[in-house]
């Protein structure tokens, strides 16, 4: 008997150590831009949450992730990932410790139609800090859009150039 009590505190201690796997939910993209917050598990985690791109010609997604630093609290990120039908897009840091700021390249990442999941892995510290973020999707406009927009600019400068004379 008393070994089984033994082996059952192994088993707990072990599976402790490892890294917990938790589901953040939908991001709702339809205004085109949605926050996110999370308070990771202790220790090693990796926090995980999706969202879909509906644009029929695709996005350009834009992101930032912060930690919130608050006495013995910090979370350290060793990877902030979006994965999907276009491939894999990784933030790059732009600030680390104490307050880790997190962000995709400046030009952003163009994004297809689908289903895509951004992963957070990373540090929790033992006073359980937090982070939070945005991300934001600009729809590529269709060539008929584009078209449109493109003649109206035109005929604003014909317009304007005949005023000069």
């Amino acid at each position: 008997m008393k070994l089984s009590h033994i082996t059952a505190a192994a088993v707990l201690a072990l599976g402790s150590a490892s890294s917990f796997a938790i589901d953040l939910g939908t991001l709702n993209l339809t205004s085109g831009s949605a926050g996110f917050f999370s308070t990771p598990v202790i220790g090693n985690f990796t926090d995980t949450l999706t969202f879909s791109v509906t644009a029929p010609l695709g996005t350009i997604a834009n992101g930032s992730v912060t930690s919130v630093v608050n006495g013995n609290q910090d979370v350290d990120f060793s990877s902030i990932t979006v994965t999907g039908p276009s491939g894999s897009f990784s933030f790059f840091p732009q600030l680390l410790d104490p307050v880790e700021v997190w962000a995709l390249p400046a030009a952003g990442a163009l994004l297809f139609p689908g289903t895509y999941t951004i992963t957070f892995a990373g540090l929790n510290s033992a006073g359980g800090a937090s982070y939070g973020g945005n991300f934001a999707v600009t729809p590529i406009p269709e060539p008929e859009t584009l078209a449109l927009m493109l003649a109206g600019l035109g005929a604003v400068g014909f317009v304007a150039r005949r005023r000069k004379f």
